[in-house]
């Protein structure tokens, strides 16, 4: 029997929903589906809706691993890498050095982070159609 279907939405918190609704349609070209004063939701073509949550203190979204390193929980796929790498840093956004990693039959995998108005960590990554069967219910 199945229960859950598919993630449809992804909470995002915001000190500022005017400034983050900005910034994600300028960054990602989210459309705006709705906005009030304390959230609002936004849609990309595919994919889960995003909703902004207004918060009075910052509390970025990050995790901390084991190696005492930053890590997002959240990761878009682009296309047009490089470009859109560039396309960052020509607006004035602090994007990292791209990460190339993993080789074999799914790599190599290629990424970089950056962060929202709210320092909420953000992963923006190239990586292939991953072919494993055995993660999809394929035999």
């Amino acid at each position: 029997m199945e229960f859950i279907n598919e993630v449809v939405q992804i909470y995002i918190p915001s000190t500022d929903i005017k400034r983050s609704v900005d910034w994600y349609v300028d960054v990602f070209a989210y459309q705006l589906i709705w906005v009030e004063e304390s959230s609002a939701n936004l849609k990309l073509p595919s994919g889960p809706l995003l909703f902004l949550k207004k918060i009075k203190t910052s509390q970025s979204l990050k995790f901390i691993t084991e190696d005492q390193e930053e890590s997002p929980v959240i990761s878009f796929k682009t296309s047009n890498f490089i470009s859109f790498h560039n396309q960052l840093k020509v607006k004035g956004i602090n994007v990292s050095e791209i990460n190339e990693y993993g080789l074999g039959e799914n790599g190599p995998f290629r990424d970089f982070l950056i962060r929202d108005p709210d320092s909420n960590l953000i992963e923006v990554n190239e990586f292939p159609d991953l072919y494993m069967p055995q993660y999809r219910g394929i035999e």
